[in-house]
């Protein structure tokens, strides 16, 4: 379909909880001031960041490769999730800017951790009636 943003990431496995909390995370030392950390995800092939502002993913790249790509997206441009709790938990989150990015999660993870995530990600401020 024309105008229909590309798969931004097609399925990035991000592992599972860390026990250690967010200050475990390899990708912590991305954050911007004034930006926090909510929810850290990490495994073998991959991790995740759930910030105040934006989701990081962290991906292996190559198939001996250690390097990791990162992508980001604003948290403010997601529109709709998904969560499909699975033997892997499948989290679809879809966007004008981005179309959708597919993250799995390691057996196990239990889907509520993301639930006050993802609920104040889809709230959006009301605009007063000024009459």
């Amino acid at each position: 379909m024309p105008g229909t943003p590309p798969v931004f990431v097609q399925g990035a496995m991000v592992g599972g909880l860390l026990a250690g909390g967010v200050e475990e995370s390899a990708l912590i030392g991305l954050l911007v001031p004034g930006e926090t950390a909510q929810l850290a995800t990490g495994g073998e092939s991959g991790s995740a960041l759930f910030t105040s502002a934006r989701v990081l993913i962290a991906e292996r790249v190559g198939i001996l490769s250690k390097r990791l790509a990162v992508k980001a997206i604003r948290r403010d441009a997601i529109v709709a999730y998904t969560i499909d709790p699975d033997t892997l938990v499948t989290l679809t989150l879809q966007g004008g800017s981005f179309g959708t990015a597919n993250l799995f999660f390691d057996n196990g993870f239990d889907p509520m951790h993301l639930s006050t995530w993802l609920g104040e990600t889809l709230v959006r401020p009301q605009i007063e009636d000024p009459s």
